[in-house]
């Protein structure tokens, strides 16, 4: 699934000759650009089709900030299960937006201000960002992270062979095997949720066509609501009932208890008009590797369109830095795990703020 050298010098030429090209503000491709586009499809394959050039810009604001001291922050401590002489602090966690197959990133990408520290995650391999700003010291009562990039996205059907892939099953890495077919929070695998899969796979014997009842199973007995009662499998098979990330929660545990590997992708649809937060799924193939299925989506298995950002992998996610005292009653992290990152994580304590964040769409060219 990885590009060819050729593919990678063209999607550097093509930043360079857009970069000092394009207008922000047109809506349409240029004739170079078409022309550009148009052999993008000749070098990237059938999988691939309707190549969009999108401009973007996330930002997180934190405003109207107050650092406490004395006895409001002890008590506002003490009410968060935070230890009484914890000094005030802040930190935000983003995932920096980075390559995958259905996203290739140009050059250009800006991050004002620089983060304290960049890692790479231990157990999904995001590279993410940190943040943790000296707010006594700086004295500042707004603090606002901006970034802006551009990207070239497809929509994604790959060409999966069934019999191959059940041929070749045995071929799945280990390590991915066991990774992605494990219980673990938010995707627990109880008795009647095995039961079920049992009962709806009883019959079929390859992979793919069961993942795929799994995928129908779950759209057909979902009902769409938002917000859902609570996160996780265990409420989404009990309620039948959530947004898509309990369908994402639903369809990756079944897939998981049936020994097929499955992953959280977590992003935005990023389209002007709609920058919605949006997660899917991804099962593991032996021969295709990661291919997407959304079970939100009328016409989500084995496609992903060219409609979105991907931010992240995974589900409990590991944090460089997070604080001890950090849990889902006073944070975004618990034990040193977020459950899913999209826009960014946060974990603060002894201040009042506003918190906000925003998504924008600067400019979105589609061949068409």
């Amino acid at each position: 699934m990885s590009l060819s050298n050729s593919l990678l010098r063209f999607f550097i030429c093509l930043s360079i000759l857009v970069l000092g090209a394009c207008s922000h503000m047109r809506s349409r491709p240029n004739s170079e650009e078409k022309l550009l586009l148009q052999h993008a499809m000749t070098l990237v394959g059938d999988e691939y089709s309707n190549p969009r050039l999108v401009s973007g810009e996330l930002m997180v604001s934190i405003e109207n900030i107050e650092v406490l001291s004395g006895d409001s922050l002890i008590h506002s401590n003490l009410v968060g299960g935070i230890p009484a002489d914890q000094t005030p602090s802040l930190h935000i966690w983003s995932s920096d937006i980075r390559e995958y197959p259905t996203q290739k990133i140009l050059t250009g990408s800006t991050i004002d201000p620089q983060p304290n520290h960049t890692f790479i995650d231990s157990e999904y391999g995001n590279r993410i960002m940190h943040w943790h700003p000296d707010l006594l010291e700086e004295s500042r009562d707004v603090f606002t992270i901006r970034r802006t990039f551009r990207y070239i996205t497809f929509d994604y059907r790959p060409q999966v062979d069934s019999e191959m892939e059940r041929r070749q099953w045995d071929q799945i890495p280990l390590d991915i095997l066991e990774k992605y077919t494990r219980p673990e929070r938010f995707l627990e695998q109880d008795d009647a949720l095995i039961d079920t899969v049992f009962s709806l796979l009883e019959n079929i014997a390859d992979p793919v066509s069961q993942a795929e009842v799994l995928y129908h199973w779950v759209q057909q007995s979902m009902t769409y609501v938002y917000p859902p009662q609570a996160r996780g499998v265990r409420n989404a098979f009990e309620t039948l009932a959530g947004d898509c990330g309990q369908y994402s929660a639903l369809f990756m545990t079944m897939c998981r208890i049936a020994g097929i590997p499955a992953r959280q992708q977590s992003g935005f649809n990023f389209v002007p008009g709609n920058t919605g937060a949006h997660v899917w799924s991804e099962i593991y193939l032996p021969v295709k590797g990661w291919v997407p299925v959304d079970a939100t989506r009328q016409d989500g298995f084995l496609h992903l369109d060219n409609q979105r950002l991907i931010t992240s992998v995974g589900l409990n996610i590991p944090l460089l830095n997070a604080p001890v005292w950090a849990t889902f009653d006073n944070s975004e992290i618990e034990n040193g795990k977020t459950d899913f990152m999209q826009m960014y994580t946060l974990a603060a304590n002894g201040i009042k703020a506003s918190y906000g964040s925003s998504r924008q769409v600067t400019r979105s060219v589609e061949l068409p």
